[in-house]
């Protein structure tokens, strides 16, 4: 991939994006391809009542909704910058017309597609999980990181509320299955 950023970089223009703001929005239609070069972006929806569910965060380097940019379609959900982000945006038509030149390059934009097509899967898996298993396998995958996170954190990561999450928390703790010590949780 980092072979492709070097040519893309010559096709397109890089532009900087602070901590907060909004890279697009839900139902706008895409004008351009964008590939986040550095910092993080999440992926939300808003429901009526202005409840925000994070979708998917994306790390660097990586394609973001290609696909509503490819069909032409407008975006599925919102996206904001975590941290401060540099984003290379590239004309749609620019891009098909190098994809059409370069077939390793397309098959690379393939395997994009189909690592969203995993989070999608994985994020229906999710739904279908019981709140303790969200929360047990959260908390396994990120063992390295809890001494760091807030419980405010992960119930915003989880897409739950922290009133809940802590409920659950507090269940487990009392089952033996973790412990929590001034607010830090470890298995």
């Amino acid at each position: 991939m980092q072979d492709y950023i070097k040519l893309l970089r010559n096709i397109g223009h890089k532009r900087f994006y602070n901590k907060s703001e909004i890279l697009f929005f839900e139902g706008e239609k895409p004008k351009m391809v964008l590939i986040l070069l550095s910092g993080s972006i999440r992926l939300y929806k808003t429901s009526d009542t202005n409840k925000e569910t994070t979708i998917h965060k994306i790390e660097h380097t990586s394609f973001i909704a290609e696909m509503p940019s490819f069909l032409n379609m407008p975006y599925p959900a919102s996206a904001v910058c975590e941290r401060d982000s540099e984003i290379l945006e590239i004309n749609i038509e620019t891009l098909k017309n190098q994809c059409i030149k370069d077939s390793d390059f397309c098959f690379s934009l393939i395997a994009s597609l189909c690592q969203k097509i995993k989070i999608l899967e994985n994020l229906i898996n999710n739904n279908q999980k019981t709140l303790k298993e969200k929360i047990i396998e959260f908390l396994e995958n990120n063992k390295e990181n809890l001494q760091t996170l807030t419980q405010r954190e992960i119930a915003k990561r989880l897409n739950i509320s922290p009133e809940s999450l802590s409920r659950t928390l507090k269940q487990l703790k009392d089952s033996n299955k973790l412990k929590i010590a001034k607010g830090k949780i470890s298995l």
